[in-house]
């Protein structure tokens, strides 16, 4: 069975202007390491890896080569990092953030728009107002704020500019649904 949590050995470059190094006083590869984690809090995840949680091993950092430009020194790098890649049949738990007429919004840990769709939600019927919600047979409630154990039913790596997966869940099936979390608010990586 698969886990999303994952650990990946990955390369890639990392850019660091030749007046960062000449100015610093520091070891370049000090400055690369700096670098590299600047670098991965902006790209925050990658299709094939998932969301980037943390790097827990430099395996190299290889001789830097000056850009065409001749203003940027690209250094070659290797490290290990734990990441968590969205798979289906999944199960998590999400906190709703939006109730719409045609399904909830949740987010859990780096996902922020995971959608469950009416259709996935059997036994729930829309109530419209203020503050929408689902309500089931049972009189159990889908609203903002509250906790849903779900299963991910489909990943797909967004084509826009965006980067980010985009993920439909269900809760159709045994022991799926709201929960009551006692204070816990969600998984958080």
């Amino acid at each position: 069975r698969y886990s999303m949590l994952c650990n990946f050995e990955i390369s890639l470059f990392v850019v660091v202007p030749l007046e960062e190094i000449k100015d610093s006083g520091k070891h370049a590869g000090s400055i690369v390491i700096r670098r590299l984690f600047n670098q991965l809090k902006n790209i925050k995840v990658a299709e094939g890896c998932g969301y980037f949680l943390k790097i827990t091993k430099v395996k190299s950092v290889g001789r830097g080569k000056l850009s065409n430009s001749s203003k940027y020194l690209m250094f070659p790098v290797t490290f290990y990092s734990c990441t968590f890649l969205p798979r289906t049949g999944e199960v998590l738990v999400g906190i709703v953030t939006k109730v719409s007429m045609g399904g909830v919004f949740l987010k859990c840990g780096p996902m922020n728009s995971i959608y469950l769709t009416r259709r996935k939600m059997p036994n729930y019927n829309y109530v419209s107002g203020e503050n929408p919600f689902f309500l089931s047979d049972d009189q159990s409630r889908i609203e903002n704020e509250v906790a849903v154990r779900f299963v991910v039913f489909g990943v797909r790596w967004s084509r826009t500019r965006v980067r980010e997966f985009n993920i439909l869940a269900s809760i159709d099936g045994d022991s799926l649904g709201p929960v009551s979390l006692n204070g816990f608010d969600g998984l958080e990586l």
